[in-house]
């Protein structure tokens, strides 16, 4: 098996700019599935966004937020028949926070895409990731 490098671009970077249009059009042909109103652009300059790619390639997208109940809060999308590579993503991206941070599935996929990267099951479609801290 061959070990993917994965890069991780932020808005400000000039590396982002190759992927953005890709980016915004799979966030939008998404957005409904992971159920957020906001645009391209607002989750982009209000949320820490972060892209991955890979070889050239994009795969996806994961931003934290704090949403008014003071809690960190992360969504993200991904190009299909990339699992594998989404669950490093998310992994990579968890050890940039300390603390909690919740997260909503929409859909079984990403329930168990949060279940294997060590989410617990909260209520229905909340789940928690807990750092021991």
């Amino acid at each position: 098996m061959v070990k993917k490098n994965i890069r991780v671009w932020i808005p400000v970077q000039k590396e982002f700019e190759k992927y953005k249009d890709e980016c915004k059009e799979l966030y939008e042909s998404v957005q409904d599935k992971i159920t957020d109103k906001s645009t391209f652009e607002f989750i982009c300059k209000n949320t820490f966004f972060y892209l991955f790619e890979t070889e050239g390639k994009l795969i996806g997208g994961i931003y934290y937020f704090v949403r008014d109940d003071g809690n960190l809060y992360l969504n993200g999308f991904a190009k299909r028949k990339m699992h594998d590579l989404c669950l490093k993503c998310l992994k990579m991206s968890l050890n940039w926070f300390k603390g909690r941070v919740y997260a909503e599935a929409q859909n079984r996929a990403s329930a168990l895409c949060l279940l294997r990267c060590g989410f617990k099951r909260k209520r229905k479609n909340l789940f928690e990731f807990s750092h021991d801290i």
